[in-house]
């Protein structure tokens, strides 16, 4: 055999091998659609075995102010697809909308029931004369509200709701060490906050450094306030380092200045109007 006769018996077997790899790859191809398919195939009629209509839906929850008529409407309006393809993070996200709703959790039980807990908002404080708003901000209208009368009173000349109550939380908070107890908190038109205890003690806090000034009230009250609480009828912390005291049924102001010295505040000195 000539060797040009062998260079193309060889270029014949390489062409045959080429046609062959590439009649395996596409078989190999179709194979793993054709599977995927089948899959795909099985995983569906799976699903419409087993998304059934749901038959049986309990919302549940201790509920003092939420309208139960209110919560059926939120969900029948969610109520799209069956027992697997239906949106329960969609159903949640739109009752955690309601302002009455605190917490909500939405569950699947075979093979035909949903299950719905609803935790109610809780009314932290009165806003205006009408209204009242959860640990959010958010305002509440309650119909018999006779007996929240108890509850601290916000109002605001401007401002959001949500903007008063994040400043009730921290001022409530920083006057923990003194054992008073926020009964009002007022923002007015200049911006200025002043707020009142609930043992009728107003203290005002103009506009800015309202921490810091609560801050400097602490130290102070620890040292040399706490046991006149009730002589103490306002305290103006409108000051660069001190405060000023006015006293129930007197004239004369107690000023007390902190030493400018000392960024903890621990000395003061009192000078009586």
């Amino acid at each position: 055999m000539s060797r040009l006769e062998q260079s193309n018996n060889a270029r014949s077997m390489q062409d045959n091998r080429s046609v062959i790899d590439k009649v395996m790859d596409n078989t190999s191809k179709i194979i793993t659609v054709l599977v995927f398919c089948s899959i795909a195939y099985g995983a569906n009629l799976a699903i419409q075995h087993l998304d059934k209509p749901i038959t049986k839906v309990s919302i549940q929850g201790e509920f003092k102010y939420l309208d139960h008529q209110e919560l059926v409407e939120l969900v029948n309006s969610q109520m799209q697809g069956g027992f697997i393809t239906i949106d329960l993070k969609a159903m949640s996200n739109v009752l955690h909308q309601h302002p009455w709703v605190a917490d909500v959790s939405v569950q699947r039980q075979w093979p035909t029931f949903l299950k719905i807990n609803v935790i109610e908002e809780v009314p932290i404080a009165r806003w205006g004369d009408d209204a009242f708003l959860n640990r959010l901000g958010d305002k509440l209208i309650i119909e018999d509200n006779s007996h929240l009368a108890n509850l601290p009173l916000m109002t605001a000349a401007f401002g959001s709701s949500s903007e008063v109550m994040k400043q009730y939380q921290r001022l409530a908070d920083l006057l923990l060490p003194t054992g008073l107890k926020l009964s009002k908190l007022q923002l007015d038109r200049l911006g200025a906050w002043q707020l009142e205890t609930s043992n009728g003690i107003q203290i005002v806090l103009g506009r800015n450094q309202v921490g810091d000034k609560i801050r400097r009230l602490v130290v102070v009250w620890e040292s040399e306030l706490n046991h006149q609480l009730a002589k103490i009828k306002t305290i103006d912390l409108r000051y660069p380092n001190g405060l000023a005291v006015a006293w129930k049924g007197r004239k004369p102001v107690a000023t007390i200045k902190t030493d400018s010295q000392s960024d903890k505040l621990e000395k003061v000195t009192i000078i009586r109007g």
